[in-house]
């Protein structure tokens, strides 16, 4: 029982390393395609780092506190942005750190915002 309950704690910490992972590939490879509308990259850049925060609290939000976790994400993310700068086919650019930014808070917010409703609840 002890061994099922070990790698039922660990799933979300390997589920959100292999997206942690996708994200860092898809963002340092050449991907061609046109956007449909003028934000969409932006969106795009709010939305996976609102789901990464979401899976980082998931897999460590019980040992480190809220602001840790996005200071560290938002450190990834400005890494990201460098690494794209030396690719020669990708640019970083300050609006893909600040989307990524709003995706966090949002996340972070919701997270709050459901843990209150929990606790006003219970």
């Amino acid at each position: 029982m002890n061994n099922r309950k070990f790698w039922f704690s660990l799933m979300p910490k390997l589920f959100f390393w292999l997206t942690l992972s996708l994200v860092a590939l898809l963002s340092l490879l050449a991907i061609p395609g046109k956007q449909v509308f003028q934000w969409q990259d932006k969106l795009s850049h709010l939305v996976v780092y609102m789901l990464l925060f979401w899976l980082l609290l998931l897999a460590y939000g019980k040992q480190w506190s809220l602001i840790s976790l996005g200071i560290l994400l938002v450190f990834f993310s400005g890494l990201i942005e460098v690494a794209q700068s030396f690719t020669g086919y990708r640019q970083a650019e300050w609006l893909d750190l600040l989307a990524n930014m709003v995706g966090i808070l949002v996340a972070a917010l919701s997270y709050k915002a459901l843990k209150l409703y929990k606790n006003a609840n219970a």
